[in-house]
């Protein structure tokens, strides 16, 4: 895609389509990125899992736990808690320190060569990223706030929509003994209906995980600071719903679909055992997690693509872009004229 101009009027497979793109053209780029500040911590963060502790297995099966020794089992549940702990700890520490320097340098590639047309190397963008470590660890503690409050209400309008379902299906189940026509059309209904809330309740929260997000390209790309990188995704976001959440959703659905089916596939085999291996679990968490990390760098470069189209179409940065062109095309030719008029 050489031109921003046909993002004027990008949806959101567009946007899709043009990450994956992105992700393709600078796959060794951001292989090796992936490969020192992500792969090693995912790994960490694997076995750091409470699914590698033998609590987990005395957990999973309390019954003999508790025959052979009553004691073990309590000691096993806060050794359990503890390891849980550490392990969220690792995860909190990740995405506020090496999380940050891998999405901003693959926004910084990404940018350069997508709008700026220019090709940087890793150690520049691993560099620029290190000046601005304290604006994004602060931008990544603001972002965190925010979707935690949002969660937080989502988990309210949960509950809240439980307990009215819970009341319609005491409706459904007390007309069903007048009429059951009545009770199969109201059941489709509820079903469909129930369906396309948790869909669009899910588009919320996709929207503003993915408007949020882009306090990282506000910080690394715009030089903003941690406080008005935040104002910055509002004026960046602004009337774009559907186009933001439908990208973040679809983004995660691509990136976890492989993934995920693995893991489905590894589970389904372990159940078919008739046992609960917990080496066949553990292997699928680790092959998982490994290409879980591989194929993550793309949700960035959808995202980067996002904010680049949210740019071109609000803003008009491929105008910007042509005119900035221009200026140094300009000033490049009185430089020559300038040469060769005291070389005369």
């Amino acid at each position: 895609m050489e031109s921003l101009r046909p993002l004027h009027k990008a949806r959101f497979t567009d946007i899709l389509d043009y990450g994956i793109f992105l992700y393709k053209k600078h796959f060794k780029k951001i292989f090796i990125l992936n490969l020192i500040l992500n792969v090693p911590f995912m790994l960490l963060i694997v076995i750091a899992n409470p699914l590698f502790t033998d609590n987990y297995q005395n957990i999973i099966d309390p019954q003999s736990a508790m025959e052979a020794n009553p004691a073990a089992m309590i000691s096993s549940m806060f050794s359990l808690y503890a390891v849980l702990f550490i392990y969220l700890a690792i995860n909190a520490i990740y995405a506020l320190t090496l999380k940050n320097l891998l999405d901003g340098s693959i926004i910084k590639i990404i940018y350069a060569d997508a709008v700026l047309g220019e090709s940087r190397t890793l150690k520049q963008v691993v560099k620029e990223c290190m000046k601005q470590f304290g604006t994004l660890i602060v931008g990544s503690i603001l972002y965190m706030l925010i979707i935690g409050a949002v969660i937080i209400a989502g988990y309210i309008i949960v509950l809240a929509g439980a307990f009215i379902a819970t009341f319609a299906i005491l409706g459904i189940t007390s007309t069903s003994m007048v009429s059951p026509w009545i009770t199969i059309i109201l059941s489709i209904i509820g079903i469909l209906a129930a369906v396309s809330v948790m869909f669009f309740f899910a588009l919320i929260i996709c929207f503003f995980i993915g408007k949020y997000w882009m306090y990282l390209p506000a910080i690394c790309i715009e030089q903003k600071k941690a406080g008005t990188s935040m104002e910055r995704c509002n004026k960046i976001g602004k009337n774009s719903f559907y186009l933001i959440g439908l990208t973040y959703l679809f983004a995660y659905f691509i990136v976890f679909l492989l993934p995920g089916v693995i893991n489905s596939v590894i589970s389904f085999v372990n159940l078919a055992t008739g046992d609960m291996d917990i080496a066949i679990m553990k292997m699928g968490v680790i092959i998982t997690q490994l290409i879980s990390s591989i194929l993550q760098p793309l949700v960035t470069c959808i995202l980067t693509a996002l904010y680049i189209t949210l740019r071109v179409k609000r803003e008009g940065l491929d105008m910007e872009i042509d005119l900035w062109e221009i200026k140094k095309e300009k000033a490049a030719k009185e430089r020559r004229w300038t040469a060769e008029v005291q070389n005369s």
